[in-house]
């Protein structure tokens, strides 16, 4: 009975190691597609102008992989890119520098005061976060540009 108990048990613990392998090659059909360590998402601009937002889940030498969309050919793609975030979350972080000043005054501060450096901290914040250019370009092809040549022969 303990034999039997110890390979119930063995089994029991070897299953969730073996769910842990990652099969991504398998999804994507090629041993070339590499994981990425970053979820967020990403806005891919397609040759055609047409644009699809989702998470990229891995990118190859030929294709990539994005949520909501399957495997995509790079031939066909022109960028990707991380979308740049709003500027309220700098509004957000100002006004909370402005409340750290109520909260250590302690309610002795005048709440015209508090008031007026929680908007002017507020509006500094949003203008520092819309001026930083935070978007990233993970992958850019340029179009194949038209050239003239001329041919001389003799």
């Amino acid at each position: 009975m303990r034999m039997v108990l110890t390979i119930v048990v063995l089994l029991g613990v070897a299953g969730p190691a073996f769910a842990q392998e990652s099969r991504l090659g398998s999804i994507v059909g090629s041993s070339e597609c590499w994981p990425l360590t970053s979820r967020d998402r990403v806005v891919v601009n397609m040759d055609d102008g047409s644009a699809r937002t989702g998470t990229l889940l891995c990118m190859g030498p030929e294709e990539i992989m994005l949520t909501g969309s399957g495997v995509l050919p790079l031939s066909a793609i022109r960028q990707i890119a991380k979308p740049r975030d709003s500027a309220l979350d700098g509004v957000l972080k100002g006004a909370a520098i402005g409340l750290v000043i109520f909260a250590f005054c302690g309610g002795d501060c005048d709440a015209e005061y508090v008031l007026r450096a929680t908007l002017a901290y507020a509006a500094i914040g949003g203008t520092i976060d819309a001026l930083q250019g935070n978007n990233k370009t993970i992958y850019r092809r340029e179009p194949p540009r038209a050239a003239i040549a001329w041919r001389v022969t003799f």
